[in-house]
């Protein structure tokens, strides 16, 4: 076959292989971070999902109707059932409030439930359970051994039955981070519940419907049972339940679509480049198969058949590689962290083909679409013009493709527009600077030695080229620069938001009485604890004497369920106002002589309340009325106490509150549990090191991913530079070699071409400093939401790195004209 002939024929000349690497190479990053991406965001989901114990939990105060059983086995899920509730469990003569949890036999769906023969165990002391408490048996948290004073083996009473204690909770998978836990657990079997007798109309139980399966089967199953829920019933997620693991999970994926995305931009500008110059070097073969008789069909058809061929093998070859290399990424995060990756879905591996055909369609097509009308006579008039698509025609292709690309790839059209325009406005200034880079180097050309003034004068000479080059080395190294910038600061900000002693243990309901002598306590063992919080329940009723409505109720969770309310002299360093003033200088405006309260912005924006407004609270069935005083930002990801409404010093003290701290505790010094629980019976610790422990575990994993596809992107970006260099390389090797013939030394070449291409690199690395601090202060902004901050060290090293490698790379493309006669290099060209 003549086209195939031809396309081996044609990979002799270096523009083809790179045309082909270059494919290769954006079909197989693209496949590799879409499937792993898609594999890990899988998987990151499913282990998130532990937190819930399932993929999907309804969850209500009423029992799941009986009906809706049968639903989950139509769709292949599995189901389990939770009931909790707090009642008072007795040993002997002691008796403690405590949090009972009845679960049924299949629980957990998802994560583990870890238990121990000793409390307060960690490490190899602490095994998985394979199953449920059995029938009259319990296991109990380790808090409730010391506070009862009891041992495995004993006997509790729940209710109106007796259990034997058998095991010690350590971790449950969908344990709580909040501050609703009201005592120690006591796990025990659903099937006992009713023995206990404890549960009487009007008692406050929370019940739990766990399911969990495939995504597919998952999602028919939400839309039948969603028109069934009604007011009364809730359907959540992992990403509805967790602030925490959604941020990450939402980072993570926003970086590695990023990610994907800068090195397959860098891959089609590698494309395009390559392409043109196909084409350039094919205009005699044109002309010569139009002289034998070609016609202009039979020509576009030969060269569309090629493109085919190449299209298919290298996307073929691309899908390959790409998958063999998400394979060796998923080995390296199986080994380093122990999770299973689930298989991604067909269309991770779709969406690397699709790329490849866009590329070529885009990139590669418009330069070749003028060849058939090449005229004959361009065999023997060497002068003739040729018919091209006109740059701005490319450059349209080329920016319809991006965002195309872009927004098919991430589906967020936030991060397409930024990046999309971030190029814009990166290739707009640097045409325009780039002329007066060329201009200002000329004219100092001038005034220096042979060297600089041969080596200047050629970038002046072919100037067109020169600008385009510079562009797309500032285009490779911005993008390298952002991606880089961006892995550096999500890691430190995640790493940030969990420091190695963030609180880890909360101490809850801590009377008047008991607040100094615990502080004493931990002062005594020598541990730091945060500032105490009074708090008290209560709930919004009014705004501004309004009644709330049930539309609102319905559309804002702070206006469903009580509250933790409480005050504060100071302002928490995790905690910023954005409207008002804070106590030390809060005077009210409406002159009203009520308490102050300051409101969390999220809740603020949906009540839509705004400065001087007056909110009624119900607490313990007495009403309260505050007026706004200040709206603030939190912290919710600090794990330290946070609160919706915070007032104004000693506006709760008639409420008589509770109070709350936190401190960190290492895991090896636990025990001292033991001896605060036994001296203050009536606090409740909550342990939330172990939710801290997973929440680092997923941080890591998304980090380790982020290290090892900027490898690829770094791929992608050495693709460009190679194909830019390539391109002007036969212009240059034809002038170096005149200038041998002529009588020019080996050190004035040689070095004429290290000051040409450092040159270039110089303008590219500058170039690229200015658009990567604009794209990056778009996507700080924009997409993932941090401060903006400036990268003054990179206005050093990015120019110098653009400099040794542009430099290195056109001395080492153009080493054979030093290595070789003049009139060998001549006659080759």
């Amino acid at each position: 076959m003549l086209a195939m002939r031809l396309l081996l024929r044609n990979w002799r000349s270096g523009e083809v292989k790179i045309l082909s690497g270059a494919l290769i190479l954006a079909v197989a990053v693209v496949t590799a971070i879409t499937v792993f991406a898609n594999r890990m965001e899988l998987s990151l989901e499913r282990q998130s999902n532990s937190f819930l114990a399932a993929d999907r939990v309804v969850s209500s105060r009423f029992d799941i109707p009986q009906a809706w059983l049968s639903i989950p086995e139509q769709y292949r899920l599995q189901q389990a059932k939770v009931v909790s509730f707090n009642s008072m469990v007795f040993a002997g003569d002691d008796m403690h409030l405590a949090a009972v949890k009845a679960v049924s036999e299949n629980y957990p769906l998802r994560g583990n439930l870890e238990v121990s023969d000793k409390a307060f165990a960690v490490g190899t002391e602490v095994v998985v359970a394979e199953q449920v408490p059995a029938s009259g048996e319990v296991w109990v948290d380790s808090r409730l051994l010391a506070l009862l004073g009891i041992q495995l083996g004993d006997v509790l009473a729940v209710g109106e039955s007796d259990f034997r204690v058998t095991k010690v909770v350590i971790r449950e998978p969908d344990q709580t981070s909040g501050f609703s836990v009201m005592g120690p657990r006591v796990l025990m079997n659903v099937a006992d519940l009713a023995a206990t007798e404890v549960i009487l109309p009007g008692s406050r139980i929370k019940y739990r419907w766990l399911l969990a399966g495939e995504a597919q089967d998952l999602t028919g199953f939400e839309k039948e049972i969603l028109p069934l829920l009604g007011e009364h019933y809730r359907l959540r997620n992992v990403r509805d339940s967790q602030q925490n693991i959604n941020s990450t999970l939402d980072r993570g994926s926003n970086f590695l679509l990023l990610a994907g995305m800068i090195a397959m931009l860098l891959a089609s500008v590698a494309i395009a480049i390559s392409a043109q110059q196909f084409s350039e070097r094919h205009v005699d073969q044109v002309a010569l198969l139009k002289s034998l008789g070609a016609s202009s069909w039979q020509i576009r058809k030969l060269y569309f058949m090629q493109i085919s061929a190449l299209a298919i093998i290298a996307s073929a070859i691309g899908l390959l590689l790409g998958n063999v290399l998400q394979e060796v990424i998923a080995s390296s995060i199986i080994s380093l962290f122990k999770v299973e990756l689930l298989d991604a879905n067909l269309w991770s591996y779709a969406t690397g083909v699709a790329t490849g055909l866009l590329c070529l369609l885009f990139f590669a097509l418009p330069p070749l679409w003028y060849l058939p009308t090449v005229s004959p006579l361009k065999v023997l008039r060497r002068e003739m013009p040729v018919n091209t698509v006109q740059l701005w025609g490319r450059g349209l292709a080329g920016l319809f493709a991006i965002v195309l690309l872009v927004f098919a790839y991430s589906r967020n059209l936030t991060l397409t527009l930024a990046v999309v325009a971030g190029l814009t406005v990166l290739i707009s200034v640097a045409a325009v600077m780039s002329l007066v880079f060329l201009k200002t180097g000329r004219k100092l050309g001038m005034k220096a030695g042979s060297v600089w003034r041969l080596a200047l004068a050629s970038l002046e000479r072919h100037k067109g080229q020169s600008v385009t080059q510079i562009i797309v080395f500032a285009c490779a190294f911005m993008l390298l620069m952002v991606i880089v910038t961006l892995r550096t600061s999500l890691i430190d900000e995640w790493q940030l938001q969990l420091p190695a002693d963030a609180p880890n243990h909360f101490i809850v309901n801590v009377s008047a009485q008991e607040r100094v002598e615990i502080e004493a306590f931990f002062k005594q063992h020598s541990f730091q604890l945060e500032p105490f919080y009074p708090m008290v329940l209560g709930r919004v009723a009014e705004v501004n004497d309004q009644p709330i409505s049930e539309q609102l109720r319905s559309e804002v969770n702070a206006l469903r369920r009580e509250l933790n309310l409480s005050w504060a002299e100071n302002l928490a360093a995790d905690n910023k106002l954005i409207q008002g003033q804070w106590w030390d200088t809060w005077q009210s405006p409406t002159q009203s002589g009520l308490a102050g309260v300051s409101v969390e912005q999220s809740v603020a924006e949906d009540m839509q309340l705004a400065l001087g407004d007056k909110i009624n609270f119900s607490i313990g069935g007495l009403k309260m009325q505050a007026e706004v005083a200040s709206i603030r930002t939190l912290d919710w990801e600090s794990m330290r106490p946070n609160f919706y409404f915070l007032f104004s010093p000693g506006a709760l003290k008639q409420f008589t509150p509770n109070f709350m701290t936190s401190l960190y505790i290492p895991s090896h010094k636990k025990a001292i549990l033991n001896h605060l629980l036994r001296d203050y019976p009536t606090i409740v610790v909550i342990e939330a090191d172990r939710i801290i422990e997973r929440i680092r575990n997923i941080v890591e994993q998304v980090s380790r991913v982020i290290e090892l596809i900027l490898w690829l992107v770094l791929v992608g970006g050495f693709f460009v530079l190679a194909s830019a260099v390539h391109a002007s390389i036969y212009t240059r090797l034809q002038e170096a070699g005149l200038l041998r013939a002529l009588g020019s030394g080996k050190r004035l070449i040689m070095g004429s071409l290290w000051v040409e291409f450092a040159t270039l690199g110089l303008f590219s690395g500058l170039l690229a400093v200015i658009g990567g601090e604009a794209l990056l202060v778009a996507l700080q902004t924009l997409v993932f939401k941090q401060p903006v901050s400036f990268h003054f060290y990179l206005w050093f090293y990015v120019p110098l790195l653009s400099v040794i490698t542009v430099g290195g790379f056109g001395v080492y493309a153009c080493r054979k004209v030093i290595s070789v006669p003049p009139a060998v290099v001549l006659r080759e060209l």
